[in-house]
């Protein structure tokens, strides 16, 4: 349980935003909790990149936990980086199995995130939406590329626009989807009183995870040591 609590606080808490995300929408439309905060400016991309290639050789050799199987291989090694990542940005003490727990849990939300809006508002989003807000994204940062993207870009071996093509596609469909899902919301939750002082990206991921625990979403994890 200390995994799923510690998710939990990073999504209803999350202060920090993604740097493709920060032009493309204002701070109420944005719900995609990203790793790039304050202390981003005192990295290098050689650091970013760095990091990503501890990252991922951390997590190419993980025979100690091997993961439940269930979700995506590639969708657990892009959140694994990111919070590999977020340790080092916000000097955590985090041990590889939490931080595979993490990754593990954020892939479970980041997918229930999607089809509730699809089972619950009938809202999807289709692959041509997807590449133009990728194309968008790189072309806002292609004169002025932020040094965690140069980073993570140069770590994984792709250029930009591979990036956020590839790397960070599903923040590229996050953002498409939640510009749709945005004014409904605000229709559902127009009479609600406390509509003026929790954020919509709030109440929505608190749905999600309620969506979760009934459905059992979310497993019982192994105590750490």
């Amino acid at each position: 349980m200390k995994i799923w609590w510690m998710l939990l606080l990073f999504l209803l808490t999350a202060a920090g935003c993604s740097p493709e995300s920060q032009e493309a929408a204002d701070s109420e439309n944005n719900t995609v909790e990203l790793i790039f905060g304050d202390q981003e400016e005192s990295f290098s991309a050689s650091y970013y990149a760095e990091m990503t290639e501890e990252a991922l050789d951390i997590f190419e050799s993980r025979t100690y936990y091997p993961g439940s199987g269930d979700v995506d291989d590639t969708d657990l090694e892009r959140w694994f980086i990111r919070y590999y990542i977020q340790m080092h940005e916000y000097n955590e003490n985090w041990s590889v199995n939490e931080l595979m727990q993490l990754a593990e849990e954020r892939v479970r939300f980041e997918e229930e995130w999607r089809s509730l809006a699809s089972s619950r508002y009938d809202i999807e989003v289709d692959e041509e939406d997807v590449e133009e807000q990728a194309d968008y994204n790189v072309e806002l940062f292609e004169t002025n590329t932020p040094a965690s993207v140069s980073g993570i870009a140069e770590g994984r071996g792709m250029t930009i626009e591979e990036f956020f093509h590839e790397f960070d596609r599903d923040h590229a469909e996050r953002t498409v989807l939640w510009e749709r899902l945005y004014p409904v919301l605000q229709e559902e939750y127009a009479s609600d009183e406390e509509n003026n002082t929790v954020s919509l990206a709030q109440r929505y991921t608190e749905d999600v995870l309620t969506s979760m625990q009934q459905e059992e979403a979310v497993p019982t994890l192994p105590s750490l040591p």
